[in-house]
Formats: C-alpha cells, sequence, structure tokens
C-alpha cells in the first residue's frame, strides 16, 4: 500500500441519485387551519367517503383566503425544489388536490403517485398522540440489504411525525406509508400533485 496516498488523501465524495424532501413548517398557520378545518369538514359532510371518493375535487381551486394562503405556500416550495433541482427556466405545472380525514384506525398503505412529478402533504389536524407519521421508502432496489444502522441514507426507510402547519413536498415516484390513526381525534391532511405541462422550449436550446 502506498502510505503517501493514504497520508495525503483527497478523494471526492459524491452524493450520487439523492432523494430530495422538503419538510417546510409554516409560519402564521394557526388561523389559516381553523378555516381549513372547518371548510374540510363541511365538504365531508357533504360528500360519502370523501378522503377514498376523492376524484374530482380539487380543494386548493376553492375561492378562499385559507386555500389561497396554503395554495401560494405550495407554489414558493415548489419553485425552491425546482431552484435547488437546476432547473433555472420557466416551468409549466398545475395543481391538483384533495382534502384527507383519517378517523380512527384509517390509514394508507405504501403507494406512490402516478402520472405526475412532485407529491405532497400540508398536515391541517394532527391528534395529540402523535398518529400522523408518515414513512419514506429507500427507492433503490434491494440495495439497503446490507445497509449498517446509522445515517438516514444508509436506512431502508423514513419516518417522521409532523406537526400541524408542516408542509411536505417530494418526488411523486417514492413509495410512502401513512401510518393507522390510533386516537378517537381526526387527522386532517391536504395532498397535492404537481404536474408538469409541455412547453416547446423544453425541447430546445434556448
Amino acid at each position: 500500500m502506498d502510505t503517501d496516498q493514504v497520508r495525503g488523501w483527497q478523494a471526492k465524495f459524491l452524493d450520487l441519485w439523492p432523494t430530495v424532501l422538503i419538510r417546510h413548517r409554516l409560519s402564521g398557520y394557526e388561523t389559516p387551519n381553523t378555516r381549513l378545518v372547518a371548510l374540510i369538514e363541511e365538504m365531508d359532510d357533504a360528500r360519502e367517503q370523501l378522503t377514498a371518493r376523492y376524484q374530482g375535487v380539487d380543494f386548493l381551486a376553492i375561492d378562499d383566503s385559507a386555500v389561497g394562503w396554503l395554495r401560494a405556500a405550495i407554489e414558493a416550495t415548489v419553485d425552491a425544489y425546482f431552484r435547488d433541482s437546476g432547473m433555472d427556466y420557466p416551468i409549466r405545472w398545475t395543481i391538483q388536490s384533495w382534502p384527507n380525514i383519517n378517523r380512527r384506525g384509517d390509514y394508507h398503505p405504501p403507494h406512490n403517485h402516478a402520472w405526475c412529478y412532485l407529491s405532497g402533504t400540508y398536515y391541517v389536524k394532527l391528534p395529540g398522540d402523535g398518529s400522523g407519521a408518515i414513512t419514506f421508502y429507500d427507492p433503490r432496489s434491494m440495495v439497503n440489504m446490507l445497509a449498517p444502522a446509522g445515517p438516514a441514507a444508509s436506512r431502508p426507510e423514513y419516518t417522521l411525525r409532523p406537526d400541524p402547519g408542516t408542509l411536505l413536498l417530494w418526488h411523486s415516484s417514492l413509495n410512502h406509508l401513512v401510518h393507522p390513526n390510533g386516537s378517537e381525534q381526526t387527522r386532517i391532511s391536504i395532498s397535492f400533485n404537481i404536474v408538469l405541462e409541455w412547453a416547446n422550449h423544453y425541447g430546445s436550446d434556448v
């Protein structure tokens, strides 16, 4: 072994194929969340199985100041994701959104969101017992079968328990699981997808 090489070691470490997850606690969320809870509970009363049959519901299109506040926060977070990813050119995109009300025992099995680019959730109301956990799974097939315990990058899954006012954003291909609600209190959140729209300049050098 060349001990001189070891002594002057200057290897470059590269984090290849990272998985970006944005976790943003919005400031001033208390008043908007109170209004959002009222809107979602109103929709739940008028619509059977609101969470399971969410097709056709576009929550963020509602003309309401609290909804507008949340939409603006999501738009700013999406723009931040694009900038961090080096996508520093005009991007056309739309939002699909729907509310979730999880009662005792309700959960969402492992899944991802097809036909879109980014997905996210905003947490409006959470039970006091911490029944709001969400788990994300390593997208690299079988790479973690011999991974040691330690940093998040070596674990096959990552679980977090958000607080009310928390906005999460991730790539839509990422598998995730929403844990069962073990409380008698409802868990209310707003999920959304970011769908990219084609523009001719995407295929040019301009």
